[in-house]
């Protein structure tokens, strides 16, 4: 049998059954972007975790390598991924490790989710973050925000960083990752959001204005779009500029719908309207 491979895309992250948020945001906005996407839930949520209580939940554990058996009988392989959060299952992690050995993806997009505002999401232990780290030897993007950047280099989250600590942080995330395509998300200064990154041996800052209030789903939305733009052979510099600019215009469309439950995550439709037109830069 000859084999199949999934040339876009495979999506590895949680299912959340309600709301913008996870695959929910992936799947559509890679198939917008012509390409039909195989999704492997890392858990199955009946609702995302903001705003709504705890959720119900489904592990994944034994269906995971069920799933990857079935895929080697059938020789389907996978050539990108893009990964997001995987929960705190250690043998979740295993058989996504496993997948990425065996398969050799010419691109894995990895937005680790573990933690933020200074501290681990709760559930989550430092073997996760030690998990995460792990998939960095399969990947060659990764888009930590900055307290992830932060507890994977065991530093303590400061309140206030500068610039120039900034470019010390990068350079240590590139060494102990080894990757030089690492850009550290939720950055914000003069009013502005944005990420970091280096480029051309310089520490460069792409942001937006910062608006009021949490929106769900913002940085699944920013990491399908980065995981698209390369996939476009976009640069990694072009491919951070677009995914920040659409998403803050999605931000921006989301809080004009002044009916929509904001428990439902950021809106998509300006995104979809700009991914059909999109023609390269």
């Amino acid at each position: 049998m000859a084999v199949i491979t999934a040339n876009e895309a495979l999506l590895i992250e949680d299912l959340s059954t309600v709301g913008s948020v996870s695959m929910s945001i992936a799947t559509p906005v890679v198939t917008v972007f012509g390409e039909q996407p195989a999704i492997l839930p890392s858990i199955l949520l009946s609702t995302h975790t903001g705003g709504f209580g705890q959720p119900a939940s489904v592990s994944m554990e034994t269906a995971i390598p069920e799933f990857r058996h079935h895929w080697q009988t059938a020789d389907v392989r996978f050539k990108n991924v893009l990964i997001g959060y995987l929960g705190n299952n250690q043998k979740v992690y295993h058989e996504v490790n496993n997948l990425l050995k065996a398969d050799q993806p010419n691109l894995v997009v990895l937005d680790p989710a573990f933690a933020d505002h200074g501290k681990l999401y709760t559930g989550m232990t430092a073997v996760v973050v030690e998990n995460y780290l792990q998939l960095c030897k399969h990947v060659q993007v990764f888009l930590p925000n900055f307290t992830e950047a932060c507890l994977i280099l065991n530093r303590k989250v400061p309140e206030h960083v500068t610039k120039s600590e900034l470019a010390i942080i990068l350079a240590e995330l590139s060494k102990k990752t080894g990757l030089s395509k690492v850009a550290i998300t939720g950055i914000e200064r003069d009013n502005q959001i944005g990420m970091v990154f280096m480029s051309d041996q310089q520490v460069k800052y792409v942001s937006s204005q910062k608006v009021s209030g949490d929106y769900f789903g913002t940085g699944d939305l920013f990491s399908s779009l980065v995981f698209e733009f390369l996939l476009n052979q976009e640069s990694f510099e072009t491919a951070l500029t677009l995914a920040n600019q659409w998403t803050s215009e999605a931000v921006a469309d989301t809080i004009k719908q002044i009916s929509r439950d904001p428990r439902m995550g950021v809106r998509l439709q300006t995104v979809f309207s700009k991914i059909l037109a999109y023609k390269g830069s």
